[in-house]
């Protein structure tokens, strides 16, 4: 029986109000997204081997559903659903069907999209009482995958980071299940383990990773363009300047940005791995990070948090790149994240002040007050001339009077011609570069070549 119509039956059974179907559906392996938007190579990875592996590992099924209430009332109860799936679609491992279950209640939007409510998601388990307390593991595992579920990543604004947000919640569950199980009731090892030929780990290329490592935590040299003092001496500057301000400042080198993403460019791809890695500061994960990618010299700097926003919003993103992208342009690496993180210092400490960077209205003043002085002259100069009652004649015999003088001949001649010329100005390929504003991944940022 589907996970569609398990779903609708339960439905009756709790006397709720049913709609039509919805037919977007999408099933990667024990990952189920009725919303059909959700999907991504990573989950689709998870869905179909590692969370299967862990599974049998475990000796434990772990699923994922997602569904949307366009079939059930508003009042419908999620863990109401996740228990009558879980006992109706034969989930559970082995005779005690041992398993837990992430389960979401995506909400439609009026623009077409899907939101999560706070309470539109749980944990359910079923754990045999040989093997411990199913309300325990329940715990531990809400409590592992609850901060990614926050408002702000299911609003329905973006799809893309709901996703980012899912594979956290499901490797955090995976996680969760796995140092629980090992602590208090390991698996049985009466069977043994399958063959690992039959899941190659080639089967998905370009599953996106990660920045973080034991010596880097905001200055992250994959590319190796810093020498160990030097970016040593970034990276304490960089941890200092972040605890003061509570806003993560990161910056990031590597070879080639496409292979830490699944799909999209280099701005797309350094807000996955900024949500992927939880970089960031406080509730709100306020942070700023450039992203240089050697290959092309392509570049990517992505902003998120209410704070780190009203520090860097797009004027201070425009300015900001100004005080680094010339050194990076000449290879200068570290003047060019010791110059990022210290003008991020001054934007951070001025935002403290309640002063942040913005552009000056001087010059639209002088704007103004220019263009009223040439409207108002180019007015007056109108006035002037239309109260003239001789003006400059373009041939002489017009200066004669009716009645006058009669010229015979009229005739012009050529005396001269003048020609002006100006240079066109070429750029050098070797050196330009460009750079735009971008939005996503529920901040804002710029990308471009360096």
């Amino acid at each position: 029986m589907n996970k569609k119509f398990t779903a609708l039956l339960m439905a009756l059974l709790l006397a709720l109000t049913l709609c039509v179907p919805a037919m977007a559906v999408s099933e990667y392996g024990v990952i189920y997204d009725e919303t059909d938007s959700l999907g991504s190579v990573e989950l689709d990875y998870m869905g179909e081997h590692a969370l299967p592996e862990l599974s049998e590992k475990l000796q434990m099924d772990l699923r994922i559903d997602v569904f949307t209430d366009e079939d059930v009332s508003a009042d419908t109860d999620v863990m109401d659903i996740a228990e009558y799936v879980y006992e109706n679609s034969g989930y559970g491992w082995g005779e005690n069907r041992d398993g837990v279950s992430l389960t979401l209640l995506m909400r439609a939007q009026p623009d077409g999209t899907y939101a999560l409510a706070e309470d539109d998601w749980g944990i359910y388990t079923f754990l045999s009482q040989t093997r411990g307390n199913e309300q325990d593991l329940a715990d531990t595992v809400y409590d592992a995958v609850a901060p990614y579920m926050a408002e702000r990543a299911w609003n329905g604004e973006d799809v893309t980071m709901s996703g980012t947000a899912l594979i956290q919640a499901t490797d955090a569950m995976m996680n969760a299940v796995t140092e629980y199980i090992n602590a208090n009731c390991p698996p049985s090892e009466t069977e043994p383990d399958p063959e690992p030929a039959a899941t190659p780990t080639t089967a998905v290329p370009n599953v996106p990773r990660t920045l973080k490592s034991e010596s880097m935590s905001y200055v992250f040299d994959h590319s190796h363009m810093l020498t160990d003092t030097q970016r040593a001496e970034l990276e304490a500057q960089a941890k200092e300047i972040s605890l003061r301000h509570h806003c993560g400042v990161y910056v990031a080198f590597v070879d080639d940005y496409t292979v830490y993403s699944d799909g999209g460019g280099v701005y797309k791809t350094t807000y996955q791995l900024y949500h992927g890695d939880q970089l960031g500061m406080g509730d709100d994960r306020d942070g700023i990070i450039i992203l240089l990618s050697m290959a092309e010299r392509d570049y990517a700097m992505f902003v998120y948090g209410t704070y780190a926003e009203t520090a860097f919003n797009s004027y201070g993103q425009e300015k900001l790149e100004k005080a680094f992208l010339g050194n990076f342009k000449e290879d200068d690496w570290y003047g060019g994240v010791s110059n990022y993180l210290s003008t991020c210092d001054e934007y951070l400490t001025r935002a403290d002040a309640g002063k942040p960077v913005r552009e000056s209205p001087a010059l639209l003043i002088v704007i103004a007050v220019v263009a009223s002085c040439l409207l108002s002259g180019a007015i007056c100069l109108f006035l002037k001339r239309s109260m003239k009652t001789v003006h400059q004649k373009v041939e002489a015999n017009e200066y004669v009077a009716p009645g006058g003088l009669q010229l015979s001949k009229q005739y012009d001649r050529y005396t001269h011609t003048t020609e002006v010329r100006s240079k066109i100005s070429r750029s050098d390929d070797s050196s330009s570069s460009g750079t735009s504003s971008c939005s996503g991944g529920g901040g804002s940022g710029r990308s471009g070549k360096f």
